[in-house]
């Protein structure tokens, strides 16, 4: 029964859309002390799944929950109890050592410079890191304007032959000046009124979670961008055959 769990802490996430509840919840779990209880109160429907998911991957517990009404849910999450100091009367074999300490990989290539192709790298890349995976992310081509300090915070959404707008739009129309803003306007609306974070503060979050942002050294090549062009949060700058090498290791490769 959740009603006799007593939370030593409470997270209230309400009206965040995700990645949110799961980032702000690994923020706190950082603060807390072993054995501690966190309840997580959110309006977000993917967080039924969502937080069973980061806890079963980070280790923690889920000890309970339950629905307010038809649109709140609360979750209980526990942080374990330290392991005990002694150790197995057999040592674990060294292979099986090296295999639990491995630390799960998590590379995403970023070629789209459009404000709607940009944010789920970003979303999937602070989720994964959330859950404890090491994210690199390499933005090439136009990719690379994602974290180019001079159009970074001016991404749009194009409107000219783009099969994903909600409603269809002829290239005629398209192709019509003001309709990129349009579009653009329309879309930072969405992500606002669901308060899903802006373009830049994503970035930064996303960084902030460890996350390895790198830059592609040829397209920076290719288009004349500079380091100084590229913004603070940029770890490094490599080229196809470092970013493959480091890929060929990764759990997970994606390009988006």
């Amino acid at each position: 029964m959740t009603d006799s769990i007593t939370a030593d802490h409470v997270l209230d996430v309400k009206g965040l859309k995700c990645p949110m509840p799961v980032l702000k919840t690994k923020v706190r779990f950082k603060t807390m002390q072993p054995g501690e209880i966190l309840e997580v109160i959110t309006t977000d429907p993917g967080s039924r799944k969502d937080l069973p998911a980061w806890a079963a991957k980070t280790g923690n517990l889920v000890v309970g929950s339950r629905e307010e009404g038809a649109d709140i849910y609360h979750f209980f999450l526990q942080r374990p109890a330290d392991e005990p100091v002694a150790g197995p009367a057999v040592a674990p074999r060294a292979d099986a050592v090296g295999k639990a300490r491995k630390k799960r990989r998590m590379m995403l290539v970023c070629s789209k410079g459009t404000l709607d192709m940009a944010y789920p790298p970003l979303i999937l890349a602070s989720t994964a890191a959330s859950m404890d995976v090491d994210v690199q992310l390499f933005f090439t081509f136009y990719g690379l304007d994602m974290v180019n300090r001079h159009k970074y915070d001016k991404l749009q959404v194009p409107s000219l032959a783009n099969p994903a707008m909600p409603v269809p739009v002829p290239n005629v129309v398209g192709a019509l000046p003001g309709m990129t803003a349009m579009a653009t306007m329309m879309m930072k609306g969405w992500m606002k009124k669901a308060q899903v974070p802006g373009f830049v503060e994503l970035i930064r979050t996303t960084h902030s979670m460890g996350v390895k942002f790198l830059g592609c050294q040829m397209t920076m090549d290719v288009m004349g961008v500079k380091r100084e062009d590229l913004i603070d949060e940029v770890d490094d700058t490599v080229g196809a055959a470092a970013f493959v090498g480091e890929a060929l290791d990764a759990d997970i490769s994606m390009f988006i």
